[in-house]
């Protein structure tokens, strides 16, 4: 695939926040903790060893969790090499979507891995992992139970509570049939149902679905998939869960940043609790709160005394469940992490964590904004030769495409500025002379002017839908290209599934995507298929 790029603020879809601090304005600076450069990983790595933590349980945790999924070399000699002092890993997460869910899931994976290939390239003293955290934790059904393949949504009914890692994956079965008669005999379709049906089925739960086929498509490259829904793990956390509970001052430093924050003109991107804990067993995710000296989980009956909670996460810390703003301490807690690989919602968040950071001693990491894709099928890129439109002008809204195509390609000039100039000439004399004569008059002249001129955009806007008319198809191919390759004026990667990816072009797109996109650029990708 031929690869043109542009900046991530030319494409209007991202905040003004990412934007700045891929600028590196000055007034973010208290908010993070390294800008995004190589070199600037040389200051985090000294940070880490620092603040050490402990490789032993990390180890014994990975091992535990992978004994029952067939790992590749490249994954055994990450998760052995984690135990030294001189390995470090780069990280993203993500919810466990069906099927994997929007193609941006696999664009995270895919930067952070070759951010880790560029680190070794940078420090060969030092080896970096790529991890793949599971919010296997998070209870948002609504959000992980479907996706969309050519228009149609496919989705799992909500059958179980709690925390979706642990849901059976109930109905897939029914789906994966629905799937194979909605697609018939396309090429491909047999063999991407049989990868997707080795790792979904209704005996299996979400958690060990995403795990079975994210290993499935990335092992190779030595990606470490980590399920931080661990007894063991969450025992590293106790000291920071029973701050939690006792002082509860976090909520107080996030919203503190937070407030510094929208003073810049941000928006907040999450609201802590005085709590930022919930109670997780395997039917219940529910929030912690203080009630009159007791600890409460709402919506169940369960209440503890400040030292029968206190116990309670002693013997049992798999029982507490970070929420989204205490979640990144924990994932920095138990890994030797340098970098967050996210989107710009993600990264949004983490701004507001910093000083909570600072506070709990717990190194901070490089956020990195992670790749952005636009494939570009061969049929829509042959359209867009043939109309003599740039791929980088797809950005721009649908009517103005037209317009601009319109206008380059007709035979008489469609936009009446000149005219619109020398009118505001004539008018600007007869102001001037209707001055002369009598200042009150000059508020009338210019009150015609303004008529003249939205008479002339009228006569502008029917010169376009003549012309529109005459170039009709044209005109449809336009909204139709714009249609396909922003699906309800989404971004592609927002929209679509490696499903349909794997129909066109095979599992050969991961190695295509692997060789494309590298976070260290920071420029949106736009994949042009090659014509042949």
């Amino acid at each position: 695939m031929n690869k043109v790029q542009i900046p991530y603020q030319a494409t209007g879809y991202f905040s003004t926040l990412i934007g700045d601090y891929l600028d590196g304005k000055k007034e973010l600076e208290s908010f993070y903790n390294q800008k995004f450069t190589i070199e600037s990983f040389e200051k985090v790595i000294q940070e880490r060893v620092q603040l050490p933590i402990d490789r032993g349980v990390l180890n014994k945790a990975l091992t535990r969790q992978c004994q029952n999924i067939e790992l590749s070399d490249a994954v055994k000699t990450n998760i052995k090499n984690l135990k030294n002092d001189n390995c470090f890993t780069v990280t993203t997460g993500h919810q466990l979507n069906l099927f994997t869910g929007p193609l941006y899931f696999i664009y995270k994976i895919v930067s952070t891995i070759n951010l880790a290939k560029e680190l070794k390239t940078a420090y060969p003293n030092n080896d970096f992992v790529p991890v793949f955290w599971m919010a296997t934790e998070d209870h948002d059904f609504e959000e992980v139970n479907h996706f969309n393949l050519f228009q149609k949504k496919y989705e799992l009914a909500k059958t179980q509570t709690g925390a979706v890692g642990k849901m059976q994956l109930d109905g897939v079965d029914d789906l994966l049939a629905e799937l194979k008669e909605d697609l018939g005999d396309r090429n491909g379709v047999e063999e991407i149902l049989n990868l997707f049906s080795a790792y979904y089925s209704s005996d299996k739960t979400y958690t060990q679905a995403i795990r079975g086929l994210v290993n499935h498509l990335f092992g190779k490259y030595g990606l470490v998939i980590v399920d931080g829904d661990d007894a063991e793990l969450k025992r590293l956390m106790v000291k920071e869960f029973e701050e939690e509970l006792l002082t509860r001052k976090n909520h107080e430093l996030i919203n503190s940043t937070t407030e510094n924050l929208v003073a810049l003109g941000y928006k907040a991107q999450v609201t802590p609790r005085e709590i930022n804990l919930f109670y997780l067993t395997d039917q219940i995710r529910e929030r912690i709160v203080l009630e009159e000296g007791f600890y409460k989980v709402l919506n169940t009956n369960l209440e503890f005394s400040k030292e029968a909670i206190i116990k309670e996460l002693t013997s049992h810390p798999e029982r507490f469940s970070p929420n989204a703003p205490l979640r990144p301490m924990y994932q920095e807690k138990i890994l030797p992490n340098l970098a967050y690989i996210g989107g710009g919602g993600e990264l949004a968040y983490w701004f507001q964590l910093k000083d909570m950071f600072d506070a709990n001693h717990i190194s901070f990491p490089i956020l990195v904004l992670r790749n952005s894709v636009l494939i570009v099928d061969k049929g829509s890129s042959k359209k867009l030769q043939k109309l003599e439109i740039p791929v980088t002008d797809l950005f721009k809204e649908t009517d103005v495409l037209i317009k601009e195509y319109l206008k380059k390609g007709a035979d008489v000039i469609l936009d009446l500025k000149k005219e619109e100039q020398l009118v505001v000439d004539v008018f600007e004399g007869i102001v001037k002379k209707a001055g002369a004569i009598d200042q009150s008059l000059q508020p009338f002249v210019k009150a015609e002017l303004q008529k003249s001129i939205k008479s002339l955009k009228n006569i502008e806007g029917r010169l376009i839908k003549g012309e529109k008319k005459k170039e009709e198809v044209a005109v449809n191919q336009i909204q139709n290209i714009k249609e396909k390759l922003f699906p309800k004026n989404f971004l592609q990667e927002r929209h679509d599934n490696i499903f349909s990816l794997l129909l066109f072009y095979g599992e050969s797109i991961i190695e295509e995507l692997m060789e494309q996109l590298h976070p260290i650029e920071q420029q949106f990708n736009l994949l042009e298929e090659e014509m042949g």
